[in-house]
């Protein structure tokens, strides 16, 4: 055993690091594009290209352009608003609406259209969506409590309860609209999670089901709609002439509401408007890409424009 000092075995040198790995080059974004003019569907109006007049105010309660929607486990709602050339070009806000509420096993979808001749529309046709959708969740009241075997309500009473919406929210926007200035037409349409539509309108506004890329038009033509002619029912009114109308609706169609300023080039273009907007809406495509195409151009066709539809969506998809 020696008696010199204790040695110590070297510690072994700590393994080098492998150097890292430069970080990717992050990549270059693509140049701007600014989005496209929307399409001339027919012969295109020289106003559409003209810029808008700057309105003394606006806001977002009456924006001249209005995109929307969503999705839940049933459904896919779209909306789109644009305010017409001829309101654009003189500096005043739109005067169409719409509105849609989730209800217990079924969804309301809302559209107005303020009468133009009439001061103060805008603002009818606001409260009458925003009336006739409380008045609609009234109906139906709150979710109910699922039934021993899991299910809700019996689809029988479901049917009622869409029926019974559409007429009391017709007559809740009534009042509505009564309480200010203006008239508004207005169309409902309460559609059963598993079941078809109940529909009831005043006035010109209308629905569609888009099938198999064919549009079929759930109410008849306004008599008062030809051309050169600007009278149609309206609310308030002692006594409205309600329209009602029901339809079923397949996983693959979609209920589609709309104001005149869609309806009337939808019927007169059956080559341009129709195919455009049957192809677009085949399934629910983004809002704001519905927006832009709703605002096409096309000679004398001035009027706000405004689409609310509704797919029930097909969930193996997903």
């Amino acid at each position: 055993m020696s008696d010199g000092p204790p040695t110590h075995e070297p510690e072994p040198a700590a393994a080098a690091r492998p150097a890292a790995a430069p970080s990717p080059p992050e990549p270059v974004p693509e140049p701007w594009e600014p989005v496209p003019e929307p399409p001339a569907l027919g012969r295109p109006s020289p106003a559409a290209a003209r810029p808008a007049l700057l309105r003394p105010a606006a806001g977002v309660e009456a924006a001249a352009y209005r995109a929307d929607g969503g999705d839940d486990e049933v459904w896919a709602v779209r909306a789109a608003s644009v305010a017409g050339v001829r309101h654009r070009l003189a500096g005043d806000g739109p005067e169409d609406a719409y509105a849609w509420v989730r209800l217990p096993g079924a969804v309301a979808l809302i559209v107005a259209d303020g009468v133009g001749s009439v001061p103060g529309s805008g603002g009818a046709a606001r409260r009458a969506v925003q009336a006739a959708g409380e008045a609609a969740a009234a109906v139906f009241g709150p979710a109910p409590a699922p039934d021993e075997d899991g299910s809700a309500h019996d689809p029988a009473e479901r049917d009622r309860l869409a029926g019974a919406a559409c007429m009391e929210a017709v007559a809740a926007a009534g009042r509505a609209a009564g309480e200010g200035p203006g008239a508004t037409t207005i169309v409902v349409a309460v559609v059963a999670d598993a079941g078809g539509a109940r529909l009831a309108r005043v006035g010109d506004s209308t629905a569609f089901v888009l099938r198999g890329g064919a549009w079929h038009e759930l109410f008849a033509a306004d008599p008062d709609d030809g051309i050169g002619s600007t009278a149609t029912a309206a609310l308030p009114a002692a006594t409205p002439a309600v329209e009602p109308a029901e339809v079923p609706l397949g996983p693959d169609e979609a209920l589609v509401l709309a104001t005149d300023g869609i309806a009337d080039p939808l019927r007169d273009g059956p080559t341009t408007v129709a195919p455009a907007l049957g192809a677009a809406l085949r399934r629910p495509p983004a809002p704001l890409a519905l927006a832009w195409l709703t605002d096409f151009s096309r000679q004398g066709c001035h009027d706000d424009r405004t689409v609310l539809a509704a797919w029930r969506r097909d969930v193996s998809a997903d």
